[in-house]
């Protein structure tokens, strides 16, 4: 299919494209349809565009010297009207854009992914290379609502492009693939070499970036100063955002420091600590304290247990409830279970001893 489609380019008639720098080509004012599937299965330049996205406004803006520096595609239809679609800040870190007044892209540093645009289209290129001329794919397409209609308009006609897109081979078969109707904006792309549109603007307006003067080059450096200033901005507010939590913090502090100055928090505070007195104490009073003199652990139960009961370290001690009678349990190990069952040697009589300690020897 290669050779045959790059003898049919041949009788597509070239689109030449005016080539504005990035922030002259796109427009505030109209809308632009998003196509989120941009798909060149047969690596020819022709692609498949499809699956409509959002209906996009794009928001420029500028620094007061006129150099442009952000982009948002922001959804101006539908139930997602005003949500961000798209974009970059080429005055944030994480973005880049060079090549005043002929910048063609503005990238994500991170993933190298960058907007191009074109004419009556924007797209979204993925890995753009290091020099700004070449790139991986092409992710979406932003086609400009109504640009068809400022255009003769002539009689639809398939063209040769097109129609080898359209077939697919089934044996000895030739079977047409249904198309859906996207409208004469739509047609009017998907008919061209989108990858020799984008690296022709690409390669040129890298031509004209080598030819800057010194003065044309200056607006590469209000952007590395806005960039800074934007970062030396962004540490400001979170040093004042801190002050601001820290004051609050202080404020809360002092109203809390006034209010336990009061005779009224004084008495809650001295029930409270009463009351988790009274709290300890009635504990205390139910437990009684079992110290193991003995060199090895033992276990203590209650009267008749299988269960296990507590377990008192050698020259440590237990708490056990001063209610009941403990006695020492036997603990053996069968086929990798433990056992434990009580035996008759009693270590302590219940209610005679709360509150104390007693020594098992």
């Amino acid at each position: 299919m290669k050779n045959t489609i790059v003898v049919i380019a041949l009788l597509v008639t070239t689109i030449t494209i005016a080539q504005n720098n990035l922030f002259s080509n796109i427009s505030t004012t109209d809308h632009y349809q998003e196509y989120k599937s941009v798909i060149d299965a047969d690596g020819d330049g022709v692609y498949d565009i499809a699956d409509r996205g959002s209906v996009v406004k794009f928001k420029l803006k500028h620094l007061q010297t006129g150099e442009g520096y952000a982009i948002s595609a922001i959804a101006d239809q539908g139930r997602n009207k005003g949500d961000y679609i798209n974009g970059g800040n080429a005055v944030d870190a994480n973005y880049q854009c060079v090549g005043y007044p002929f910048e063609s892209y503005i990238k994500d540093k991170s993933s190298n992914n960058a907007l191009v645009a074109i004419g009556d289209y924007v797209f979204y290129i993925k890995n753009i290379s290091q020099d700004g001329t070449s790139y991986n794919a092409v992710s979406r397409v932003y086609i400009k609502i109504g640009a068809a209609s400022n255009k003769p308009q002539k009689k639809p006609e398939i063209s040769s492009m097109q129609m080898v897109k359209m077939f697919t081979s089934r044996g000895s078969d030739k079977v047409a693939k249904p198309e859906i109707d996207f409208g004469t904006e739509h047609k009017a792309l998907q008919s061209q070499n989108l990858d020799k549109m984008i690296t022709d603007y690409l390669v040129t307006m890298k031509t004209k970036q080598n030819g800057r003067t010194a003065t044309q080059k200056q607006s590469d450096s209000r952007i590395i100063k806005a960039k800074e200033e934007a970062v030396i901005a962004k540490k400001e507010a979170a040093k004042e955002a801190k002050a601001a939590r820290d004051a609050e913090w202080a404020e809360a502090q002092k109203h809390n420091d006034s209010v336990k100055g009061t005779a009224k928090w004084q008495e809650q505070n001295r029930r409270i600590k009463q009351n988790e007195a009274n709290y300890l104490g009635a504990q205390k009073a139910s437990v009684v304290t079992l110290r193991n003199n003995s060199g090895s652990s033992i276990y203590v139960g209650k009267s008749g247990s299988v269960n296990r009961g507590i377990e008192i370290p050698a020259g440590g001690t237990g708490g056990w409830d001063c209610d009941y009678d403990a006695y020492i349990q036997k603990h053996t190990i069968k086929g990798g279970s433990n056992a434990y069952r009580s035996t008759n040697t009693k270590v302590y009589s219940k209610n005679s001893g709360c509150g104390d300690t007693v020594n098992i020897n």
